[in-house]
């Protein structure tokens, strides 16, 4: 589930919130997709990597799960953002959190969730997914679609209900299980990003990589910064 309790990817997502300035720009770990069709053009892609993807930028949090197959979302308990009462105890294929963005029936922003365990296939050459017209949690008709292109995912998702309407643009990638090493990794990253990158686009960059929660990954970047080596003893 995506909760900090579990020490899971989504730990990564809230690494991220500790940044400073993560909530005035686009630092998300996959940037907006905006509020338009699935991204991507269109040539036959690869099975897309089995396990959790996740996405977070300004207003909203998404996190899908791609079956061992390859074939299908399916529903997983790391994939749970816990935006209900009985946070963390939910298995979800696709869970989408919506604060303030995308638009309503009149242009304006809005807020929704929007939440599907059911299995979705992905269409083997073109890694599109879709799912449309079918019950939300709160009342709603939830319909969403995506495109995986190689590590990464976006899409649109739109709640209705009665003659109102609200859609968003997300994206989100690949993610890893985030052990207890790769969570120590990273937030020695986390502390060398925020001691040494003030250029936004490279304190972007290093952020990412923070979010992913991958111990190579963390250390890997981190050596390339010695000014976060550790003092020789």
């Amino acid at each position: 589930m995506i909760d900090t309790s579990t020490g899971r990817l989504a730990l990564a997502g809230c690494l991220f919130l500790l940044l400073a300035g993560c909530g005035d720009a686009n630092t998300g770990s996959a940037g907006s997709a905006g509020s338009g069709g699935v991204a991507g053009a269109g040539g036959a892609s690869p099975a897309p990597n089995a396990g959790l993807w996740y996405g977070e930028d300004n207003g909203f949090r998404v996190c899908l799960f791609v079956a061992s197959d390859g074939e299908k979302l399916e529903a997983s308990p790391n994939c749970d953002l816990g935006n209900t009462a009985q946070a963390g105890e939910g298995a979800y294929a696709f869970d989408l959190s919506v604060d303030g963005v995308g638009v309503d029936q009149n242009g304006a922003n809005c807020s929704f969730a929007a939440r599907y365990s059911g299995d979705v296939p992905i269409q083997a050459l073109t890694g599109v997914f879709r799912v449309d017209a079918v019950p939300g949690t709160d009342g709603s008709t939830l319909s969403f679609s995506g495109e995986i292109v190689g590590d990464q995912v976006s899409g649109v998702a739109r709640s209705t209900r009665d003659a109102s309407y609200c859609e968003v643009g997300w994206a989100a990638v690949q993610t890893a299980e985030c052990d207890d090493a790769a969570i120590n990794a990273c937030l020695d990253l986390q502390d060398c990003c925020r001691a040494i990158l003030i250029n936004p686009i490279f304190f972007q960059s290093c952020n990412s990589v923070v979010l992913q929660c991958d111990k190579t990954a963390c250390e890997q970047v981190l050596a390339g910064y010695p000014q976060c080596a550790p003092a020789e003893e």
